[in-house]
């Protein structure tokens, strides 16, 4: 089983450290290499939801010969989203689908538009995710390089205008209890996204970054989940 993970905006292979280690040997851990960031670093940036599905579809072309699943979180949660209806479209559709820290994509969109935010702006909505580290926040010069790939994938998300159409495949959603961008009815929205009539909705003590500080336990429920397609696959 290969579990495709898409990260959070502005985030790269880092954002899943440790998931191979404690998914082993259930699940075999790849995560999408977006430009801008990590080994693409200084590539042209994708600003619209088409464009990013055609890359990630490139990245799991192999995909359709293993069983997979895909994971989005947050950004991620709605890339994946629109991967999987993209796949399952070509008859390659996951064996389960995870989404985590979003708003369903069909709920209006919310006000301040993030990409169209001044950078003083911006940078005090990072500091309010509290999800990077403040003395990059109060580096210029990192913040020069890292404030364009968080308003293109900001972009992304706030300009992609889906189709409310189920996913063909389970879904399981997770997000946290104090996560003051994303309320427990938003996040709980999804659903209606699913493939089956019992989505379960996880929802874990801490704030946005939660699947940072509940690490270990989100990936033993995502664990568990993989075990049991395989076993109900297997039936």
């Amino acid at each position: 089983m290969i579990l495709f993970c898409i990260p959070y905006a502005g985030g790269g292979t880092e954002a899943f450290a440790g998931w191979q280690e404690a998914l082993a040997p259930t699940a075999d851990v790849r995560v999408a290499e977006l430009p801008g960031r990590g080994a693409r670093f200084g590539e042209r940036l994708i600003e619209d939801m088409p464009t990013l599905v055609a890359e990630l579809a490139e990245q799991c072309e192999d995909l359709s010969e293993d069983t997979f699943a895909v994971l989005g979180y947050s950004f991620g949660s709605t890339a994946a989203y629109a991967l999987t209806l993209h796949l399952q479209q070509r008859r390659r559709t996951p064996r389960r689908l995870f989404v985590g820290g979003s708003r369903a994509p069909f709920l209006p969109r919310l006000e301040p538009i993030r990409h169209l935010m001044a950078d003083a702006e911006l940078v005090a909505e990072l500091g309010a995710l509290n999800g990077t580290a403040p003395e990059v926040l109060a580096s210029p010069d990192l913040m020069s390089m890292y404030l364009p790939i968080l308003r293109a994938d900001f972009k992304v998300v706030e300009t992609y205008q889906p189709v409310r159409e189920r996913v063909h495949c389970p879904l399981t959603v997770f997000g946290a209890s104090r996560d003051q961008f994303v309320s427990t009815e938003d996040l709980s929205a999804w659903a209606q996204l699913g493939g089956t009539d019992d989505t379960e909705v996880r929802i874990y003590d801490g704030g946005h970054f939660v699947v940072h500080s509940e690490r270990a336990r989100i990936c033993r429920a995502v664990r568990a989940d993989l075990m049991l397609d395989a076993l109900n696959a297997a039936s």
